[in-house]
């Protein structure tokens, strides 16, 4: 079997790359820190067996992240047959910086140039035949999404050429032969290794020097500590020359701005940033209210309605019944709450969210809410999981790894599962505030938002400081949205919710209406009715939704979603039952995340927090509109 890893920088095209060569799927997006671990593809083409790994973002093997540390791990301990590294065209220099690291790996190489036509549109053109020539290996020029493929494919079914190794100069190959001296027999890549220990990678413990720190510390001195400087000279230089022998731009002077840089500084601005935030948002309502609402009303008239009427003439009463269209049936609350009620919504949302996925956004919204971010001690690459937690809390968890600070890091995981809501979560909450009238979305998210500023504001005060990072942040290119690209990413996510959910739904039903039949709901909804009616001032069938969010927090909205519509919530307590939904629902993936990122006592301390603080501002926004609601017009 013949073991192929694809490389590169964050966003370069790599999880897209892997799809099209593997004709597997994996979720792609506009965006840095979409992949946040590895995975592997097994297939087969043309009778021959090939394991392609997909990583996370890699700017060169020295290490400035955890992400990075887990690729050069796999890279030293379970070295791959071919390396592919997708050299991202518009951001071509930086490529180049990995590509000489990776020549000092002796693997065989093969470079895949991405957004070829892109950066081409942008005036700077490569000449992709010089490129391979120059360097001594194979390079695919890939124009578009998924072009170039064939081409790879024939290159990796023939032999792939080890390509030469960059020369740093005599004085530091001496250096670097006397390191590799040192090492011992069983180090991964000598020379590689060899370069790391002499610029001090202190991530670096995969080639043990067998108790000669003081020799590899006189090959050190013998270059009088500037072995670091030196080494990134002569990669600068090597880029230099590379890229100027490669690399064209059309014309003379610089070229004017187009429309998609002046947009995404627009979507940056503390000013025109704002109102272009709004018109996403009002975007958002306007599909998810009216075209998934429709498409909802639509399936339950011809598909809900039908069948509970036809169930419910053929069977008599009594338990089968009950069991089948019931208030927690099989069909009604199980199969045609998530088919009927949930789907079409996320439908629409999906496509929607993937529409600005696809443009990059997403990016410009961390820079844009850095200044508010700052406040709650939130810096450098802290921001960007707090922005993909509006997609999916489990991943924007897991891109918490990437955070150096502690303090961060912690507060982010916080942040992220508290008061943000996923995708899922969003738009069944949109679509039940949507059936109250926009100032009800506007109130219930606004105070969303405050919550998670209050938490920010006490969490920054109540965890020790450490060491903070400066804000950096990889801007994607704004683009045209890929309709295919954007429906098949849509057809995913739903494809993954039906599989997943659907099971998930159908138990929970089982499960209420067993609970429901033994009586043991009647007796929690009478020890719990003084605080669900009294302090969080919601119906009594509440319960039903917070015993569903431990199953699926989809389950719990669509049952919200359905009491708006059948009047049993009015347009206040739909704000609360919103704000309780999203601050009390956690989803089995986003705790189990939550451990594996941090310690084991932090966080249980991070959900008991969670569970309490939703009860308490609940209750406390509850005692606000009860006090203001009619000042307020809710």
């Amino acid at each position: 079997m013949t073991r192929i890893a694809v490389v590169g920088l964050p966003n370069s095209g790599k999880s897209q790359l892997c799809n099209s060569l593997t004709g597997t799927y994996a979720l792609v997006s506009n965006y840095p820190q979409t992949t946040v671990a590895v995975t592997t593809h097994r297939v087969n083409i043309e009778g021959r067996h090939w394991e392609v790994t997909d990583t996370p973002g890699l700017h060169g093997l020295f290490i400035q992240s955890e992400e990075e540390l887990v690729v050069r791990t796999l890279l030293f301990e379970r070295p791959p047959d071919v390396l592919v590294q997708c050299v991202d065209a518009n951001r071509f220099r930086e490529s180049l910086l990995l590509t000489a690291d990776l020549l000092g790996l002796g693997i065989p190489l093969v470079l895949v140039v991405t957004a070829v036509g892109e950066s081409a549109r942008r005036g700077i053109n490569l000449d992709t035949p010089s490129l391979g020539r120059f360097l001594g290996l194979p390079v695919v020029a890939s124009s578009r999404p998924g072009a170039g493929v064939p081409e790879l494919r024939h290159l990796l079914l023939r032999t792939v050429p080890v390509p030469p190794r960059l020369d740093f100069g005599a004085t530091l190959e001496g250096a670097i032969g006397r390191t590799m001296n040192l090492l011992s027999a069983s180090a991964a890549f000598p020379r590689a290794s060899a370069l790391l220990l002499l610029e001090n990678d202190l991530s670096f413990v995969g080639a043990a020097v067998n108790g000669r720190s003081a020799l590899l510390e006189e090959v050190r001195t013998g270059l009088a500590g500037t072995a670091p400087r030196l080494i990134a000279e002569r990669r600068n230089h090597w880029v230099d020359d590379v890229a100027g022998r490669v690399s064209k731009k059309n014309g003379g002077g610089a070229p004017a701005p187009r429309f998609s840089e002046t947009f995404a500084r627009m979507c940056r601005h503390p000013l025109y940033g704002l109102p272009i935030l709004a018109f996403f948002l009002g975007l958002v309502y306007v599909m998810v209210v009216y075209v998934a609402g429709a498409l909802s009303l639509f399936l339950t008239v011809t598909v809900t309605d039908p069948v509970v009427r036809v169930v419910g003439i053929l069977l008599p009463q009594g338990f089968w019944k009950d069991l089948l269209i019931g208030p927690h049936g099989l069909l009604t609350l199980g199969l045609f709450n998530s088919l009927t009620t949930v789907l079409p919504i996320l439908s629409v949302f999906f496509l929607v969210f993937g529409l600005l996925e696809d443009i990059g956004y997403l990016p410009n919204l961390a820079i844009l809410t850095r200044r508010v971010s700052a406040k709650l001690g939130i810096t450098g690459n802290a921001v960007i999981p707090l922005v993909l937690g509006f997609g999916c809390k489990t991943m924007a968890t897991m891109t918490a790894r990437t955070i150096q600070s502690r303090k961060e890091k912690l507060i982010v995981i916080a942040l992220i599962a508290f008061a943000i809501p996923c995708s899922a979560q969003m738009g069944l909450s949109i679509a039940i505030l949507g059936a109250h009238g926009v100032r009800y979305f506007i109130a219930a998210f606004g105070l969303l938002a405050l919550a998670e500023l209050v938490a920010g504001l006490l969490l920054n005060r109540l965890i020790p400081a450490d060491a903070t990072g400066q804000f950096i942040q990889e801007l994607p290119p704004i683009r045209m949205p890929r309709i295919g690209a954007v429906a098949r990413k849509t057809a995913y996510r739903l494809l993954w919710f039906l599989r997943e959910a659907i099971p998930i739904f159908l138990i929970a039903a089982a499960a209420m209406f067993a609970i429901d039949s033994l009586g043991l709901l009647a007796l929690l909804k009478t020890a719990l009715k003084p605080f669900i009616t009294g302090w969080l001032g919601l119906p009594l069938d509440m319960v039903d939704a917070l015993l569903l969010t431990f199953a699926r927090s989809e389950a719990a909205a669509g049952l919200i979603l359905k009491m708006s519509h059948q009047g049993v919530l009015n347009g206040a307590q739909s704000i609360l039952a919103v704000i309780l939904i999203t601050t009390f629902a956690q989803c089995f993936a986003n705790i189990a995340a939550i451990f594996k990122e941090v310690r084991a006592r932090a966080a249980l301390i991070i959900i008991a927090s969670i569970y309490a603080a939703s009860f308490v501002y609940t209750g406390a926004v509850h005692a606000l509109l009860a006090a203001a609601g009619g000042a307020l017009g809710l």
